[in-house]
């Protein structure tokens, strides 16, 4: 019912049509010997008319009934499941030329993942293990980098590709070294998958590879993030050190055994202990650290710094930080900005500003989210840091001006650049890069360029690339084409490289404000592969271009040339740039291509959605809306390609669609044309069944009840409707109770229908039909 409820705004859109022409055509028998009279004259008349001049808006009862069943699309033709042209090649030579490109270009994770699933299997056995390292490190690579600058997280998938790896190394003969192994840990340790890390270390010892402290370091630290997982952290503590002692953890870089513990186990361990507040356990590491001469460092320190601040709070922690000191240890950013934590938790005004002047002191300068917890001023925070040295008061001025756009404070914003000014401070690009984002952010655009030809007109500072970029995506936004690209063009004259957002943005924009000209995003995608060196697009890039000629085709048809450079394009993510597309891209080609009434591209992109979709699940952007996909099936029904629209339906669930109504009605109209009213009802009553994932009674409303009992009369299959009918009723009165709408109008034409019928049985049915109407839905019975 939730699921049903989910969706329920979708149904309440849907254009409701009569049932009149419906019956007529539902009842009609198609006859035997029918003529291909139809054909020819519908791509006669097809051919130059534009789309949405003198065309009447596709229904059900809009569609030309065929003479003849026209064969549908052979699926190999329609997906084009033709190989690459790249895949003949030797398999030998395919390898080396992944092989020299892996070691030698900047793949990212998605790119690494794309090459190698393309590679064949005979290529598999020219791998090397260390290719299948390195291909194992790179799609893990992106994940940490990513985690790194706090965009993102690893994921299952990353892990399942890591797994597919694998398993193909193992079937090419592959032996798997310690590095192999350390990559499967890491990752199942990244996804707290403490079991299975241990797994990949146990089968490492089973192999006879002796590991190093590295994988049980890996594990450690894990375990130190968790604080569920301390007792696990003891165990493995222990293990650690009992296996050194046994000769059984090999040395990092040499082939002796490890002789000790290393400073990063013990760090990772202190970590554990330290998050728990378990300090007499963390004394006594640090005893056992100095009788082993192992010297604590900074991060250590840190590590126990933060503990005693979560546990025992800010002046147990000024306490530690004075010990630190004593000791020898200079405070780092970190050890600041875990006090400075400390001071806004607790309310301690006073001690921030004197953590801030003790920072000041050491030229370091907070994060700005820190200065936006902060209850002071930052004209205070001015004042209270005023011995940073010149070179590092712009830093401070930035860090404000950030925590300012942070609380969307634009006037704050104006007030410190004004300050920096009065007090002589030199701005740098980075603090007019902040001022000129928070101007366009704020909706100021003509305020941005007015600034801009200020600041760099006088060419004492030179504007970067980043700058740039800012002004052409805000142009972009706000439909200022003609300035964006001079903003472009003046950045090329600085020598500066166009990058791929900028070129992103310029696509966006194309898109968005002249939707008119094809020519100017043609000459755009071109040149990012015409430049030295060559930009390489992404899926922003291309859906970008999609939507463009989406735009476009929506106003008039495409020409030739201009669809041709759209399958081109769209056969260059995967055969040259090795994209990893997402589900907005699909979404995006396959509606460039309905647009473009092409049914074999728009079928390419929905049979390549549903096979990367066994892989990466269709995000909520088909889930809320599925109107594409129902386009697509009546692009199908369009063109008499009924298979094809019953090939989208039912990879429907697989894609996790909902079941609109329209939808319904389509798959019935194309089951009906192919003669297949045995699929028709395998439908019905799987959105009328709750054990089946379709369950969605809400979607079977009167309109395609009807519609499925004028099929079963057509086809002489009576006996199947009053138990689709008590299924529809009992679903519908469970869930959709207070909404549950059957019409007078609609009992009589169906009884109607029913009376007219030549089958023996039909009066019969409608007798009971109306029995049935009569004891569960009184209002609907005709008079």
């Amino acid at each position: 019912m939730a699921y049903c409820q989910a969706i329920r705004s979708t149904a309440q859109i849907e254009q409701r049509r009569g049932l009149s022409e419906l019956y007529k055509r539902m009842t009609k028998k198609q006859p035997e010997d029918a003529k291909d009279t139809n054909i020819g004259k519908d791509k006669e008349v097809g051919k130059d008319k534009e789309v949405g001049k003198d065309t009447p808006k596709l229904s059900i009862s809009s569609i030309p009934k065929p003479k003849i069943r026209v064969p549908r699309i052979d699926p190999n033709t329609v997906a084009r499941a033709q190989a690459p042209k790249e895949l003949t090649k030797d398999p030998k030579l395919l390898a080396d030329e992944y092989i020299a490109d892996l070691h030698t270009a900047n793949w990212g994770g998605e790119e690494t993942w794309v090459r190698f699933s393309r590679l064949p299997r005979k290529s598999h056995a020219f791998l090397r293990d260390i290719d299948i390292n390195c291909t194992l490190a790179n799609i893990r690579g992106t994940e940490r980098a990513l985690v790194r600058r706090g965009r993102s997280t690893p994921t299952s998938t990353t892990l399942s590709r890591m797994l597919e790896v694998f398993e193909a190394a193992q079937q090419a003969s592959i032996v798997p070294d310690r590095y192999t192994y350390q990559e499967l840990i890491a990752i199942n340790v990244d996804l707290l998958n403490f079991n299975y890390a241990h797994d990949w270390l146990e089968k490492m010892v089973v192999q006879g590879i002796k590991p190093t402290i590295r994988p049980y370091r890996t594990i450690l630290k894990g375990y130190s993030t968790v604080a569920s997982e301390l007792d696990s952290a003891r165990r493995l503590w222990h293990e650690i050190k009992t296996k050194i002692g046994a000769g059984l953890i090999a040395g990092e870089k040499s082939d002796e055994l490890a002789k000790t513990v290393d400073l990063l186990t013990y760090t990772s361990y202190v970590a554990a202990e330290s998050k728990a507040g378990n300090f007499a356990v963390v004394v006594s590491v640090l005893e056992e650290m100095d009788q082993a001469r192992i010297k604590p460092d900074i991060t250590l320190r840190n590590t126990i710094l933060d503990g005693l601040v979560r546990h025992k709070g800010l002046d147990a922690g000024l306490q530690e930080a004075e010990l630190m000191e004593q000791s020898g240890y200079e405070l780092n950013g970190y050890s600041y900005t875990t006090l400075l934590n400390a001071t806004v938790k607790e309310q301690r005004g006073d001690e921030a500003r004197q953590l801030l002047e003790a920072a000041a002191a050491k030229n370091i300068v907070p994060p700005a989210y820190l200065v936006q917890k902060l209850t002071l001023d930052p004209f205070d925070v001015l004042s209270i840091m005023a011995k940073l040295e010149d070179s590092h008061k712009v830093r401070l001025y930035n860090v404000l001006i950030e925590s300012a756009m942070r609380d969307n404070d634009f006037s704050q914003v104006l007030q410190l650049i004004d300050h920096l000014k009065q007090h002589n401070v030199s701005a740098n690009v980075v603090t007019y890069t902040l001022l000129f984002d928070a101007l366009n952010k704020a909706g100021r655009l003509d305020q941005a360029k007015s600034m801009f030809t200020k600041v760099f007109s006088s060419g004492e500072l030179t504007p970067d690339a980043h700058i740039y970029s800012i002004m052409i995506d805000a142009c972009g936004r706000h439909g200022d084409v003609k300035t964006m690209f001079w903003f472009k063009n003046e950045m090329q004259r600085q020598g500066l490289a166009v990058s791929e957002p900028v070129y992103n943005s310029i696509l966006s924009a194309l898109s968005q404000w002249r939707q008119g000209n094809l020519q100017a995003v043609m000459v755009t995608a071109s040149e990012m592969e015409r430049v030295k060196p060559s930009v390489k697009p992404t899926c922003r890039t291309f859906s970008a271009i999609f939507a463009a000629f989406a735009a476009q085709a929506q106003r008039r048809r495409l020409g030739a040339g201009e669809l041709e450079f759209l399958q081109t394009w769209y056969t260059l993510a995967t055969d040259k740039y090795y994209i990893a597309k997402d589900s907005y891209y699909y979404f995006m080609a396959v509606n460039a291509f309905v647009c473009a009434q092409s049914l074999p591209d728009a079928m390419t992109a929905f049979s390549d959605m549903v096979r990367s979709h066994k892989v990466s699940p269709v995000s909520s952007k088909f889930m809320k809306n599925p109107v594409r996909m129902l386009d697509l099936i009546k692009l199908a029904i369009e063109h008499q390609e009924f298979g094809a629209a019953l090939e989208i339906w039912n990879n429907w669930q697989r894609l996790r669609l909902p079941p609109i109504a329209k939808a319904v009605e389509l798959a019935l109209f194309a089951c009906d044309q192919m003669g297949q009213p045995t699929m028709a009802g395998n439908i019905i009553r799987g959105l009328l069944t709750k054990d089946e994932d379709v369950y969605c009674p809400r979607f079977v409303d009167e309109s395609v009840l009807a519609m499925y009992i004028a099929m079963m009369t057509k086809h002489s299959m009576l006996d199947a409707i009053m138990p689709v009918v008590q299924m529809w009723t009992t679903a519908m009165t469970e869930e959709c109770e207070s909404e549950l709408v059957l019409s007078e109008s609609t009992v009589a034409k169906t009884v109607a229908m029913l009376r007219r019928s030549n089958h023996p049985d039909a009066s019969a049915v409608a007798n009971e039909l109306l029995t049935h109407v009569d004891a569960h839905f009184p209002d609907a019975t005709p008079v």
